[in-house]
């Protein structure tokens, strides 16, 4: 395919896509410029996931016109996509984990020798000259399960140079990824701009936005609503584009102080493998933040203090009763339940309905001789949609349908049908959009004005400094300082986080 030079990297027009019962896309417009980065935001269902399918080969648009280089092109499958040069890495990486970094970035065309076989040698030698463009050091020969993932996204990143990518498209790629992983993401992106490589950047993460991308579009509800240079907007007009309205306050204060009675202590915890010697206190009213690096015990503090990670020794209190035994039946009957970092996977049931996924933990309570009785279940089900204001067509639906915002509504309820005390959770706002953020802080904030305690485990600084009473920094499994909100900043939670 023969390109003009002076013709926008990619121009879609008018795109649309309908599935049965939804409008996906509607007339939607999309123009990258080579040697920069375009933004592509929106809240969750906005429609940037069929966007991006469809310019992968995924999905077939149903109408609108695709131009490569100023030429009609027509996306039919990945393998399309590959062949004229666009190059998508999806939050899901995927790599063969069982395949060295050399074979993953050469997978659709080996290298061959005079005879046929694959040229091992300049196999390893190509895939080192790709990393040199980069400036980023990954051994050839290492298996793609062995890597973290910001390598196996550099990986997934060589291959698109490996296809002579001209537009790489790049979905949520900060999501699991460390601030120092996350720096060098970007010196990167730097590099494929340096190279004339159109990026489109997509991420909730409006600071990361303003620090990479030259140019933003913004879609809602299959639309497009505007496309602007970053350098013309506000952080406060970008979410007006985003969810059509202002936010006053992305992070809601309206309860009073903590009361005195505490709800949760942890003495002297430790693990076999991750915690030492952890010890903290959380008052009914309180939300008690943690932040640390990625590793640095977070997680692994959540799960145990709950019941659900074994502990080697320590203490751990809900309501002053100990939790003996250490599991998470007696912590959910001693009232503490946990919000896991990976709802799909460990907190929700994807194929069962919004009823089943929030009653699940208080089933007991609308049994009578063993029996539930659907009716009482089903009404106190609505009650928590109607007052955390889930948006769902109906409580039968499937809980996969909703969004990532709302899945999250639909877990907090089903501790606060249980009445639960102590609420921890982990990562509340990973892969959700700013509009639906804003009311899970809401709800956050109203949890802890009506007495509850909130542990919450966060790897955005913002979020700690906006939502906690008292922050407290993990390192290598410890606790490495404490703090009231008030003498908190981001320089002093990164330097206790590094200690």
């Amino acid at each position: 395919m023969l390109s003009d030079p002076h013709s926008p990297a990619l121009a879609m027009q008018g795109i649309g896509k309908q599935f049965p019962g939804v409008v996906a896309l509607a007339d939607v417009d999309l123009t990258l410029t080579g040697g920069q980065v375009h933004a592509l935001i929106g809240e969750n269902g906005a429609g940037k996931s069929t966007l991006i399918k469809i310019l992968a080969g995924v999905y077939q648009k149903d109408s609108g016109s695709i131009r490569i280089g100023g030429v009609e092109a027509e996306l039919r499958t990945p393998r399309d996509a590959l062949r004229l040069g666009i190059k998508v890495v999806f939050q899901e990486i995927a790599l063969i984990p069982e395949f060295t970094v050399a074979e993953n970035i050469f997978l659709e065309r080996h290298p061959v020798n005079r005879i046929g076989s694959i040229a091992w040698g300049k196999l390893r030698a190509d895939a080192k000259a790709l990393f040199d463009r980069l400036g980023f050091a990954v051994d050839p020969g290492a298996r793609a399960r062995d890597l973290p993932i910001s390598t196996q996204q550099m990986v997934e990143i060589a291959r698109a140079l490996a296809h002579e990518a001209r537009i790489v498209v790049m979905d949520e790629p900060t999501s699991s990824l460390t601030p120092k992983e996350v720096a060098l993401l970007f010196t990167v992106i730097r590099r494929l701009k340096s190279l004339g490589i159109a990026v489109v950047y997509v991420s909730h993460k409006l600071d990361e936005i303003f620090e990479i991308a030259d140019t933003v579009t913004v879609l809602r509800d299959g639309r497009h609503i505007s496309t602007k240079p970053v350098a013309a907007h506000t952080q406060d007009s970008l979410i007006q584009d985003m969810i059509g309205r202002r936010i006053e306050f992305l992070f809601p204060r309206a309860r009073g102080p903590a009361r005195s009675d505490v709800l949760l202590s942890v003495r002297g915890l430790s693990t076999k493998d991750k915690l030492r010697d952890v010890s903290f206190e959380v008052r009914a009213g309180e939300v008690f933040g943690f932040f640390g690096l990625l590793g640095a015990g977070r997680t692994e503090l959540a799960k145990a203090i709950v019941g659900f990670d074994p502990i080697r020794s320590g203490e751990i209190a809900i309501g002053g009763q100990p939790l003996r035994p250490h599991d998470t039946r007696t912590g959910v009957a001693l009232g503490i339940g946990l919000l896991t970092e990976d709802r799909k996977t460990e907190g929700l049931m994807l194929e069962q309905s919004v009823q089943h996924n929030m009653s699940l933990a208080a089933l007991g309570g609308f049994a009578v001789a063993g029996f539930v009785q659907e009716a009482r279940e089903r009404s106190a089900v609505q009650g928590f949609v109607d007052r955390l204001r889930v948006r769902t067509p109906g409580l039968d639906r499937p809980i996969r349908d909703l969004s990532g915002g709302n899945q999250q509504k639909v877990l907090l309820s089903r501790w606060l049908l249980r009445g639960l005390k102590v609420i921890v959770v982990d990562e509340p706002t990973r892969g959700i959009d700013v509009g639906a953020k804003s009311e899970i802080f809401a709800l956050i904030d109203r949890l802890a004005g009506e007495g509850h305690a909130v542990v919450m485990m966060t790897s955005e600084m913002p979020e700690l400094l906006g939502l906690s009473d008292r922050i407290a920094v993990m390192a290598n499994g410890r606790i490495t300082a404490t703090m009231p909100r008030a003498d908190a900043t981001q320089e002093g939670l990164l330097s206790a986080a590094i200690a």
